[in-house]
């Protein structure tokens, strides 16, 4: 026997190929699942970012004895104004429409030194649509001291507002916030076959 002989341990070319493919095929396997999980993530995260702002909304409502508003605005960081416009919200703010600071109370806007209570944004590929009980009354919902939501014509609000994802992974790709008879105010998950559209009333 040679004593300079070396015995040589380690992976083969082939085997190593075999080990690369295998990790190749899981990981394809497995793309799916994390889109589906990290879209379900973002739409839940952001419908319970609007439910917060709406339960929220409707305590300041009782708790400060004045009217509190929330509504689209188009870019609510920088420039937080109300926006009627018809369409998909941007984003949204919630107000007290008390009239402060010399604006005028119970009008629907932000005016004056009325404090802004809430602000909310998200990114693309998410779409927030409102229901046409909130988008065909100056896209606003209203809750009055008695801390129910209102239409902005005065009418107790059942409507809903939608976060969704324009795909097919996860199936149920809307979260409806729907509130009803103003009171009754929950998130639900829809499939939406993969589009957005705005949502019915509740």
């Amino acid at each position: 026997m040679n004593k300079n002989s070396k015995i040589q341990k380690g992976f083969t070319l082939i085997e190593l190929i075999v080990v690369l493919s295998i990790l190749a095929i899981l990981v394809v396997l497995a793309i799916p699942s994390f889109e589906s999980i990290f879209n379900n993530n973002r739409l839940t995260a952001n419908a319970n970012e609007m439910l917060s702002t709406v339960q929220f909304s409707r305590m300041e409502a009782v708790r400060r004895n004045e009217r509190i508003v929330i509504c689209r605005s188009d870019n609510p960081d920088v420039a937080p104004v109300c926006n009627a416009a018809a369409g998909d919200w941007p984003g949204w703010l919630s107000f007290a429409d008390d009239g402060a600071g010399g604006g005028t109370a119970r009008d629907g806007v932000l005016n004056g030194g009325e404090t802004v209570l809430n602000v909310g944004t998200f990114n693309a590929p998410l779409q927030l649509q409102a229901s046409p009980a909130i988008s065909a009354g100056s896209q606003r919902i209203i809750f009055r001291p008695d801390g129910l939501a209102y239409s902005n014509a005065g009418i107790l609000l059942n409507a809903q507002i939608s976060f969704c994802i324009p795909v097919a992974l996860p199936p149920e790709n809307v979260r409806d916030i729907s509130i009803a008879s103003g009171a009754r105010i929950v998130v639900v998950r829809r499939n939406g076959a993969g589009a957005c559209v705005a949502p019915a009333d509740s």
